[in-house]
């Protein structure tokens, strides 16, 4: 096929299938995967020659591996030191274990089982932060936990690519060898900090003294090429030298003005990598055969199966409570991006068979997949799992010293989340003098801040009723909700309000449209990070116009009577209020200009009676740039003048003519 037509079919299948993954929340990746397998040579046979397709393989994972250099952060590594390291290090050591037990058992030599370890233990991070990303969870315990493991991983994959080959040897793994790939891993920590801390500043700060673009572009590729072709002249792959190449750019100065450079093309560099991978994929030979299928989804199954167990103990482990740790597990449970790397290069070693190869592919994908819904499925996993469990956090699993306290509190505040929120409750109490009990799950922040003055802190989740009962949920006057994770605030007003029906419930969640959802489920207020923020900025750009206080006072505080009505509960015998969300789609603001010759020129507003006639309530006024919200309605108006109005695009169509030329009032 021409190269050119070739290239347009494959757009025109990206198009399709990126629009339907969007739709139903299927990663980007997994769609390539699909998109790669139907236009290779195995699929529509849009691309045939498998050496190009090699070929821009290899040219993907080199530049993926580069801009994962580029955008990894020692810093981060530090901050989350203890779940990266130990939580990682039990995630991935368990899952080499479990994984090459299981392959052993099937008559698998025992080289290639670890061989097999090494590749299942990776995690695909783009699947998982993207999942997170979508979900808002990046920055909650789970999503900090689940950064901290996959940090681990991807820093894992250095050592993988070194020690591969030793077990990949036809006679078994050469100890002999090891002194050489602990001499050559120590040679590249020594090149990166040489390169990283006197060579590449040194050199991109004259480079960057042109202020050229292009030519700090072209540089930036070139360290890149030269450094891999180093690596890979020193016996290692062009892989591991774009991962250092990246490595050494990140941690300099000029890390920020690279990745923006390099920041359009990332996406591109995913989507070859992963198209490659999929046009390897044999199909027809995979389905031709009932065993193969049977097999892959076994595979599936075990891949699962295991990492759901290890993802989940690696985070019990440092301390997470179940919540996170199931959550972890099966959003740990996929075969990464590196597992592909370290596949090739066993397919490439002659190490792996092609058809072996071609399950593994097979399995990768579905497991890929499969992630999406198995993450959705946590809050049904967590609860099973407390049911099969009740004893995993009942209130005897409390300290005696706990026990006696959280009997003698009463008429206190409960509050679920101990994050800038949750803190400022906390202090706020403190100074008032009201007595207060904290459901936190990270325990490093209980370890911090319980002491023998404050010693209700609880570690655990809001979500159980017995954690909430230690908290002394029914004795309570009040509890505020501040969570980070969006799905357990519905859970925990829910629990709370069966508890306790007197209980004064405060939730917050980000999006004014779950408002609705939260006071059915028996939240008395509910506090929109959405609506405060928007009421904030909207204060902070009209003063940046210099309207008077006053005036901003009256807007904010006509906003406040507004939005506050659609997030406090009314009482039963009051008059419905609208959902928030049918407000936001059926509710503007409308400006109408007065035109010369129309008939609401002359007339006052008390004249044109716009309540009476057209239901306006909420109206103002605008003269030459000074706007007036309650205006007197004896101003007489003259055209230019501009009449605001907050209605339905129905009502401010019904009120126009009023103001057109040659209309009549």
């Amino acid at each position: 096929m021409d190269i050119m037509l070739a290239i347009a079919s494959i757009i025109i299948l990206a198009i399709v299938f990126l629009y339907i993954g969007n739709r139903f929340r299927i990663p980007g990746i997994v769609c390539f995967l699909i998109i790669g397998m139907l236009a290779g040579p195995y699929g529509l046979g849009i691309i045939t020659d498998k050496a190009s397709v090699e070929m821009f393989g290899e040219v993907g994972i080199i530049l993926l591996l580069f801009t994962i250099g580029l955008e990894f952060s020692f810093e981060k590594l530090l901050k989350s030191w203890r779940t990266a390291i130990v939580g990682g290090l039990l995630q991935v050591c368990t899952t080499i274990v479990a994984v090459t037990f299981i392959a052993y058992a099937m008559h698998v030599p025992f080289t290639g089982a670890v061989v097999f370890g090494f590749i299942i233990s990776l995690s695909s991070t783009a699947i998982v932060m993207k999942i997170l990303q979508e979900r808002k969870e990046v920055d909650t315990l789970q999503g900090r936990t689940l950064l901290g493991i996959l940090i681990f991983q991807d820093l894992a994959i250095i050592p993988m690519i070194l020690i591969l080959p030793i077990f990949m040897g036809s006679e078994g793994p050469d100890l002999t060898a090891l002194p050489l790939g602990i001499a050559k891993v120590s040679v590249i920590l020594l090149f990166i900090i040489i390169l990283a801390r006197w060579v590449i500043p040194a050199f991109l700060s004259r480079i960057a003294q042109q202020r050229s673009r292009e030519l700090f572009f072209v540089t930036i590729a070139g360290i890149c090429i030269s450094v891999a072709w180093l690596t890979n002249q020193a016996g290692l792959s062009f892989a591991l030298g774009a991962f250092v190449a990246g490595l050494i750019i990140g941690e300099s100065d000029y890390n920020i003005d690279a990745l923006s450079h390099i920041i359009p093309f990332r996406d591109v560099f995913a989507s070859i990598f992963f198209l490659s991978i999929g046009m390897l994929l044999n199909t027809r030979s995979l389905l031709a055969d009932f065993t193969f299928v049977v097999l892959i989804l076994f595979i599936v199954t075990l891949i699962i199966g295991v990492k759901i167990l290890t993802g989940a103990f690696a985070s019990a482990a440092v301390g997470m409570p179940a919540r996170v740790s199931i959550f972890s597990g099966l959003a740990l449970c996929q075969v990464g991006e590196f597992s592909f790397v370290l596949a090739k290069t066993g397919l490439d070693s002659n190490f792996i068979p092609a058809m072996v190869y071609q399950i593994f592919l097979a399995a990768a994908i579905i497991t890929m997949t499969v992630t999406p819904f198995t993450m959705k499925a946590s809050p049904a996993a967590v609860d099973l799992f407390y049911r099969l469990f009740p004893k995993r956090n009942r209130s005897d699993m409390f300290s005696d010293d706990e026990k006696i306290h959280g009997n003698e509190i009463s008429g206190h505040i409960v509050i679920a989340g101990y994050g800038i929120t949750g803190k400022s409750v906390a202090r706020a109490a403190e100074i008032i003098g009201i007595p207060y009990a904290v459901i936190e799950m990270n325990p490093e922040n209980i370890r911090r801040e319980k002491t023998s003055r404050r010693v209700n802190f609880i570690f655990g989740d809001a979500v159980q009723k017995e954690v909430l009962e230690h908290a002394g949920i029914k004795r309570a006057r009040a509890l505020v909700v501040v969570v980070s994770e969006l799905e357990a605030v519905p859970r925990i007003v829910h629990a709370a309000r069966s508890l306790n029906p007197d209980l004064y419930i405060i939730a917050r969640t980000r999006n004014i449209r779950h408002a609705d959802y939260l006071l059915k489920l028996g939240a008395d207020e509910v506090v929109s990070q959405e609506y405060e923020s928007a009421k904030e900025i909207f204060t902070r750009t009209l003063r940046k116009y210099q309207m008077p206080e006053s005036e901003i006072e009256k807007i904010v505080a006509r906003l406040r009577e507004w939005g506050y009505s659609k997030l406090v509960k009314k009482p039963e015998n009051s008059e419905p209020v609208p959902a928030a969300g049918t407000l936001l789609h059926s509710m503007r603001i409308h400006t109408i200009p007065v035109e010369a010759g129309s008939g609401a020129e002359g007339k006052t507003l008390a004249e044109l009676d716009l309540k009476n006639r057209f239901a306006i309530t909420d109206f103002g006024f605008r003269r030459q740039g000074s706007t007036i919200i309650h205006p007197d309605e004896t101003i007489r108006l003259a055209a230019g003048d501009v009449i605001i109005i907050y209605g339905s695009d129905e009502a401010a169509d019904r009120l126009r003519p009023l103001f057109s030329g040659g209309k009549e009032p």
